[in-house]
């Protein structure tokens, strides 16, 4: 099982849609990110700034 990468490693070239607040369920579309990791984020619905309380979204995540 060690030959596998971590499942948490950024992948810089990956395009970020969006971040979903962890603290209230919104998608954020404020944000920065460098060579995938996210560096700064803000939730204007509650406030949120912490960068570790975001998950990423993905474009499958969009109901349609």
């Amino acid at each position: 099982m060690t030959d596998r990468p971590p499942t948490s490693a950024p992948d810089p070239d990956r395009e970020i849609p969006y971040l979903i607040c962890k603290d209230c369920g919104t998608p954020c579309y404020v944000f920065e990110t460098e060579k995938g990791q996210i560096l700064e984020a803000l939730c204007v619905a509650c406030g949120n700034e912490s960068v570790t309380d975001f998950l990423i979204g993905d474009w499958e995540d969009d109901e349609g």
